[in-house]
Formats: C-alpha cells, sequence, structure tokens
C-alpha cells in the first residue's frame, strides 16, 4: 500500500507504525440499515484528533535527543489518533490508526443492523471473551457475507457486539478479522469502544500476523476520554479533556524498552505541536514525579493503569469462542 508523505524522513526505528501495512479489506457485500458513521462521529468528539498540516503532511524528522530510545513517542501517539478522511487517507493511513478502524465499525454497523433478528434476551459473549459480554436482544451470523452482530437498542442507548472479516479478492490466502464491542447513550453522550484487529497472511494456519487492540472511552460532549492501545510492542495508555486551550492531555508509552516516556498534549494540538516538540522536547517525561500540575487530575489514572499485553491480543484465531460450537470463527454464540 502507498504510504505517502506521512512516512518521509522518519528515522527507520520509527517506520514500526506504517511497515506492518493492512491493506484495504474488501467489504462484503449485503443489505442492512442505512450508512453511518455514528460511533466514528461520537468517539471522535470524545478522543483527540490531530490534524495534519497542509504544508508538511506528518513528516517528523529524526531527534539526537536523549529523548529518544528504540521508537518515537511523539509519532506513536500523532499517528494514533491522527485525523482520517477517507478521500484523503485512504491508501496512506493504515489500520493502526483508530479513526480507520471505527470507519470499519461503522461499515459493519451500518450493513448489519438492519438484518438482525429477534433472539431471546440474553448476555452474549463476544468471539474473543476478552471483550467481555453485552446483554442483546436482536443478532445474525451473517456467514455468507462473513460478519456478526448481536445488538440491544433502545431509546436511549445502543449496545452492539460486531464481528466481521475482510477478504481480497487478489489473495485468497490473506484475510482480515475485526471484533468490537460498542456502548453508546445517546441521552449523555457517553462511548465506549473495546476492540481487536489482526491479519492473517497464511490462513492455512491459525497463527495471525499483525495484531493490535485498543479501548476507549468517553463523553463526546465534554470532550473528556481515556484510551489504552497496543500494536505490536508499541503500547499507549491515555486520559484527558481532548478539545480547547487551557485543556490537556496526558499520555504515557512504551515500546517494550525502559524508561516509560510521558507526553504532556495540550488540547488544542494538531500535527505541528509534535513536530515542533520533535525538533526541541519539552513536553516529554520519563518520570512521573515531574508532570506538570497541568494534568494532576489525569495522572493517578495513567501512572497505575497497566498497558495491554500479548495476552489481550487476538494472535490466533484459536483464540475466538474457546469452548463453544463457534470455536475458531468471528461468529457469535447465542440461543
Amino acid at each position: 500500500m502507498k504510504r505517502g508523505l506521512i512516512v518521509l524522513a522518519l528515522v527507520t526505528l520509527l517506520v514500526f507504525a506504517v511497515v506492518y501495512v493492512v491493506s484495504c479489506g474488501q467489504i462484503q457485500s449485503g443489505g442492512g440499515g442505512a450508512s453511518t458513521t455514528l460511533f466514528y462521529t461520537h468517539t471522535a468528539n470524545s478522543t483527540p484528533v490531530f490534524t495534519p498540516e497542509a504544508y508538511v503532511q506528518g513528516v517528523l524528522t529524526a531527534s539526537s535527543t536523549t529523548e529518544w530510545t528504540t521508537g518515537n513517542p511523539l509519532y506513536s501517539v500523532y499517528f494514533t489518533l491522527r485525523e482520517f478522511i477517507t478521500s484523503r487517507d485512504e491508501g496512506s493511513v493504515d489500520r493502526s490508526n483508530l479513526y480507520k478502524l471505527l470507519k470499519d465499525v461503522d461499515t459493519v454497523y451500518s450493513g448489519i443492523s438492519g438484518e438482525v433478528v429477534t433472539i431471546t434476551t440474553q448476555e452474549v459473549t463476544a468471539p474473543f471473551a476478552k471483550l467481555g459480554t453485552l446483554e442483546c436482544n436482536t443478532a445474525i451470523n451473517d456467514t455468507a457475507n462473513k460478519r456478526a452482530a448481536a445488538i440491544k437498542e433502545t431509546a436511549s442507548t445502543i449496545d452492539a457486539i460486531l464481528s466481521w472479516i475482510w477478504t481480497d479478492a487478489g489473495n485468497a490466502n490473506k484475510a482480515e478479522y475485526g471484533i468490537a464491542t460498542v456502548d453508546y447513550n445517546k441521552s449523555t453522550e457517553d462511548v465506549t469502544v473495546n476492540m481487536t484487529y489482526s491479519v492473517d497472511y497464511d490462513t492455512s494456519t491459525p497463527e495471525t500476523s499483525y495484531n493490535m487492540r485498543c479501548y476507549v472511552t468517553g463523553n463526546a460532549g465534554l470532550h473528556s476520554f481515556s484510551f489504552k492501545y497496543l500494536i505490536n510492542n508499541t503500547k499507549i495508555v491515555a486520559k484527558g479533556i481532548s478539545r480547547g486551550s487551557g485543556n490537556y492531555m496526558l499520555f504515557k508509552y512504551t515500546d517494550g524498552t525502559d524508561p516509560v516516556k510521558y507526553i504532556v498534549v495540550p488540547g488544542d494540538s494538531t500535527e505541528n505541536y509534535f513536530i515542533t516538540q520533535n525538533g526541541t522536547p519539552s513536553a516529554i517525561y520519563t518520570d512521573a514525579a515531574s508532570l506538570p500540575a497541568t494534568v494532576a487530575s489525569y495522572k493517578d489514572w495513567v501512572v497505575d493503569t497497566d498497558f495491554f499485553s500479548s495476552a489481550d491480543l487476538v494472535d490466533s484465531t484459536a483464540d475466538l469462542n474457546i469452548g463453544n460450537s463457534k470455536a475458531g470463527t468471528i461468529y457469535l454464540n447465542y440461543n
């Protein structure tokens, strides 16, 4: 997949976010509900959306300062939450980006929410049990289109488990597996998305090659959020207020080596903030005790919250539906 200018001038060790490129999945055919950007929109109003600067488009130059070890935390944070606009970014931003992942969630929800059928109200476990259970009263396993859903919608809430497989017509040995649980309160604007995504370049074996996990919860009206993210060795925990001058966010980052780094990011930051910090670091800390008062209300949560680990990833289809009749698949087990 062509990367475009966003990866120009990155040092070799920073390319982790783009080397493991996930090609664009082929959306399966089928009817369904009206197109929506429901979860993308409300999550993006909770979490930060770092806008690319037109004149640089993501270029971050290498730094010789001691702030960097084997990875660049500025680039990791920026790219994970970089604005994604399909018409501009398809083909140059991959699924290590939260907002591209949320486009998948909305695509599946749009296509399948109108096709679910009534089931006895029950707790349904996600195909990857670490994503938890939700009480649902409608569901479908659409094996023809390689997708599934269990949903409960009321006047004020939407709870859903969504799972899918993207396939590539040009490569029969490749499959991409997505599973998400979503919880949205229409009245309070609280939203939570818990998600795993894996790519398998050799479907003859159960092991997958490219695996990520993300969890985000927040409030679209208040622009408050908490965030956990893992892809390969890149791990991020964050919390804060994502909009407005005078508001701040705190990110904790590791690439699998010590020390853990903390990044203080103003609520009105764009890509240019990260570019400036890359050249003149002033908001990157290795000692939590040195963090400024501007992030005091988030500090304890960020410091004390564990990173995701490899055990939180789907790195084999054998991790799916363990112990039930749908074992090894993305389909849902319900009565």
